[in-house]
C-alpha cells in the first residue's frame, strides 16, 4: 500500500429517497495522478465510483463514473426512475462543487 490508498477504508451514509443507506467503500485501485475506483457496499446496494483524471490545457479533467445497484424492495420499482435522475443531479451538483472549490 505505502501511500497509494488501495486498501483504504471508509464508512459513509446518503439519504435516497428518503430511506438512509449506510455502508462501507474501499479504495481498490489508485493510479496516481490517473485513476482511482472504490468499491462500495451497503443498505442493499452496491456500487462502483471510478475517478479518472486527464491533464487538458494546462487543467486537470475529472471524470466520475458511478455503477450501481439500488435496493428495490427498499424503494419500490416505480420510485426507480425518479431516484436514478435524482442522484444523477445530485453527482452533477457535487462535481459543479468540486471544481469550485478546487479552482477558487
Amino acid at each position: 500500500m505505502s501511500g497509494s490508498g488501495v486498501g483504504k477504508h471508509y464508512r459513509y451514509s446518503y439519504k435516497m429517497a428518503g430511506v438512509l443507506l449506510k455502508g462501507e467503500a474501499t479504495i481498490t485501485e489508485h493510479i496516481p495522478n490517473e485513476r482511482i475506483v472504490l468499491q462500495a457496499e451497503g443498505g442493499g446496494s452496491t456500487s462502483t465510483w471510478s475517478y479518472s483524471f486527464k491533464m487538458h490545457d494546462g487543467a486537470t479533467m475529472m471524470k466520475l463514473d458511478v455503477e450501481y445497484t439500488i435496493p428495490i424492495p427498499v424503494l419500490g420499482k416505480l420510485a426507480e426512475q425518479l431516484v436514478l435522475k435524482r442522484n444523477e443531479r445530485e453527482a452533477d451538483l457535487a462535481m459543479a462543487n468540486l471544481k469550485e472549490i478546487m479552482e477558487g
